[in-house]
């Protein structure tokens, strides 16, 4: 099976990657580095990936979407707003193309043109003025504030809700836009902002829908399921750390017949946020873990670290391989 993984770094000048991985012979190949946007901020880059047809992906990075062209190994539509901060995930169903645009604690949804065709925003209006202006209270060195001067869409801002991923399944999940929430560690309801699953001990990031099941981690390394029935009742799966030798922030999740592929990124400074770590940060590293389904046991693991501190969010299948069908 092969998979297409988007890599970004921590540190050194921004750049954003996009890899393919052949899980049978642990083979990993540089498809292409995205041109720079000339908005890049520092410790950022891509973060999402998705089909959007049968030869494009569609993807994100903190402030742009585009479309790269698997044929031409190039991006062939790039769509840039002065309200994108931290865009953390992409997805498309049907003709819309949903977007977690982070930083602004809002969704996002655009035509396959790019077109805008909502804004599902979880902020008020005076809370979105607050926010770009700068005119918050921080803490540490993270995030930047008015006296930065610096734009909304190059900022490192503090947010409310943190959405992370955006889910929709047509009729399978009542047509719902549904998002994990970093912040209230649950799933919610994108329109109505009410909580549409049970409470997560420790907060959710990826998620994915197969035919039986909606599939979430845990940026701590559990991996949960529910059944497609309102509301979402989540229980524990699998606990990756418990098992593994190597732990990192776990982002990106992929569910196939007979695998459970699960990113890791290595982690560089301990926070309130790392407080489940059970193994110094220099033990930590960067990328994907294979679960065997039958057997729960882990398979495989395909090393992506990198001295400039790789980065992985994201990870899906490649369509246009006959292993992965």
């Amino acid at each position: 099976m092969k998979l297409f993984i988007p890599i970004s770094y921590f540190f050194g000048e921004p750049k954003s990657e996009l890899w393919q991985l052949d899980t049978e012979t642990k083979h990993k190949r540089l498809l292409a580095t995205l041109p720079s946007s000339g908005r890049d901020v520092v410790g950022k880059g891509i973060t999402s990936i998705a089909w959007i047809n049968d030869q494009q992906l569609v993807g994100c990075d903190f402030n742009r979407v585009f479309i790269f062209d698997l044929a031409l190994c190039e991006l062939t539509q790039i769509r840039q707003d002065e309200q994108y901060n931290d865009l953390h995930h992409i997805s498309v169903e049907g003709q819309g193309v949903y977007l977690a645009n982070t930083g602004r604690d809002c969704i996002d949804i655009l035509d396959h043109q790019f077109h805008p065709v909502s804004r599902l925003d979880f902020l008020s209006d005076a809370e979105v003025a607050v926010r770009v202006k700068g005119q918050y209270s921080t803490k540490g060195d993270y995030y930047d504030n008015e006296t930065s001067a610096i734009e909304f869409h190059l900022r490192k801002v503090p947010d409310t809700w943190h959405i992370n991923h955006v889910i929709k399944a047509g009729e399978r999940l009542d047509n719902r836009i549904i998002a994990t929430s970093f912040k209230k560690k649950h799933l919610l309801d994108a329109r109505t902002m009410q909580p549409l699953s049970n409470d997560l001990p420790t907060q959710p990031h990826d998620g994915y829908v197969d035919q039986s099941y909606i599939w979430i981690t845990t940026v701590s390394g559990q991996i949960y399921r529910s059944s497609l029935s309102l509301p979402l009742q989540f229980e524990l799966f699998f606990d990756l750390f418990q098992t593994t030798k190597s732990e990192g922030w776990c982002r990106g999740l992929l569910v196939t017949d007979d695998s459970i592929y699960v990113g890791i990124t290595a982690i560089h400074k301990e926070c309130s946020r790392t407080n489940w770590l059970k193994r110094p940060i220099e033990d930590t590293r960067t990328g994907v873990y294979r679960i065997d389904l039958a057997s729960l046991a882990i398979a495989d693991f395909y090393d992506f670290s990198h001295s400039n501190g790789s980065r992985i969010f994201s990870i899906i299948g490649d369509h246009n391989d006959e292993t992965t069908a």
